[in-house]
């Protein structure tokens, strides 16, 4: 079974074939209330461990348990605790590459949050590790189960706009959550979330963008081969993390990919154009999904089949399971993070240094 097949499948497919081992969750902060929304649909999930540096985080999410989870102020204490078989990263962006690479040094299988790593040499060492460890990684890309994604992933390989040619994305929202962890200047005391610094969560396009950068990747199939870039902090002054950016990727297949993203436009609704040879799927925010063909626009595509209805991460978890029983890859394994964070890494790199940014960056 191919990965795309993997990520189509419905979720009833992935009926446990034995009990998943015991979790151990780091990080315990926004990102991780998804993951709680998830545990009680599925039976197989066994939390028995968690790890903040805020106790009263963990006291939160442990209330919320049937039975109480083991807390550990310090992440590495919880990766020798011997009920533990899987370790779930959901801390910032910075810490990924050190925590993934210490779980799977300690035996244990890794769920690892987006993005992968901050930069594309930690993100290969994370995969070469996973490698060697014989330990199973999956990076949480969970929108790769979304309806929508889904929809449009099936519509496009089944022929209906025929070869893609090109792709526009643009991707507006107000400003990152103020529930994110404050992080502690070392040098000054000075408080501040942590998405406001880029050597703390990478770059923009990475801390968000990847979602994105994930579906174009899986609908192209195709190496990055050229990117030009542009943007800045226009808006949220004193920070180092842009607001504003703008990129146009280039392909090996041809294919083209022009993205926007502003941080400063909470309400407007975003949209994603894919043009083929044949015809154009669009949408618009939340609306539905359409298709122009010539002399026929805002025609009704194919429903969605095979789809399950339940939570993205329900079914993330499921398939993750399912690999650690089959001791097989993931569908969303390393090589797939790695294909979407590229775009973001070459953006980051044509804007903060003013160049063209190459295949040759990624050799």
């Amino acid at each position: 079974m191919t990965r795309r097949h993997l990520l189509a499948a419905p979720a009833a497919a992935f009926a446990q074939a034995s009990p998943a081992p015991a979790i151990g969750i780091i990080g315990t902060g926004n990102r991780a209330s998804a993951h709680f929304r998830a545990y009680p649909q599925l039976s197989e999930a066994r939390i028995v461990a968690l790890s903040d540096l805020e106790s009263d985080r963990m006291e939160v999410y442990n209330k919320t348990l049937p039975q109480r989870a083991a807390t550990y102020t310090d992440w590495r204490e919880l990766l020798k605790d011997p009920r533990v078989g899987i370790v779930v990263i959901t801390a910032p962006n910075f810490l990924h590459h050190d925590m993934a690479i210490a779980a799977l040094r300690a035996g244990k299988h890794v769920l690892l949050e987006k993005p992968i790593a901050i930069s594309y040499a930690l993100a290969r060492r994370i995969q070469a590790e996973a490698k060697s460890s014989g330990r199973i990684l999956a990076v949480g890309m969970q929108r790769r189960y979304w309806a929508m994604d889904t929809h449009i992933q099936q519509l496009v390989e089944g022929g209906l706009i025929g070869p893609i040619r090109f792709i526009s994305i643009s991707e507006y929202r107000g400003d990152w959550s103020p529930r994110g962890w404050q992080y502690t200047d070392p040098a000054t005391g000075a408080k501040t979330n942590w998405r406001f610094l880029k050597k703390l969560a990478g770059s923009t396009e990475l801390e968000f963008s990847v979602h994105a950068f994930s579906q174009v990747t899986q609908l192209v199939k195709s190496p990055l081969t050229r990117c030009v870039a542009s943007g800045g902090v226009l808006h949220y002054k004193g920070r180092d993390m842009r607001d504003l950016c703008t990129g146009l990727i280039d392909f090996d297949n041809g294919v083209r990919f022009n993205y926007s993203f502003c941080l400063f436009s909470q309400g407007t609704p975003g949209s994603m154009t894919i043009v083929g040879d044949k015809g154009t799927l669009r949408h618009s925010g939340g609306g539905r999904l359409l298709l122009d063909t010539p002399g026929r626009p805002g025609q009704e595509p194919p429903p969605l089949t095979g789809h399950s209805a339940e939570l993205p991460e329900v079914q993330m978890y499921k398939e993750f399971f399912r690999a650690i029983a089959e001791n097989r890859t993931p569908a969303l394994d390393a090589e797939l993070a790695i294909d979407a964070v590229k775009i973001a890494y070459a953006m980051d790199m044509a804007i903060s240094e003013n160049r063209i940014v190459t295949a040759l960056e990624f050799t």
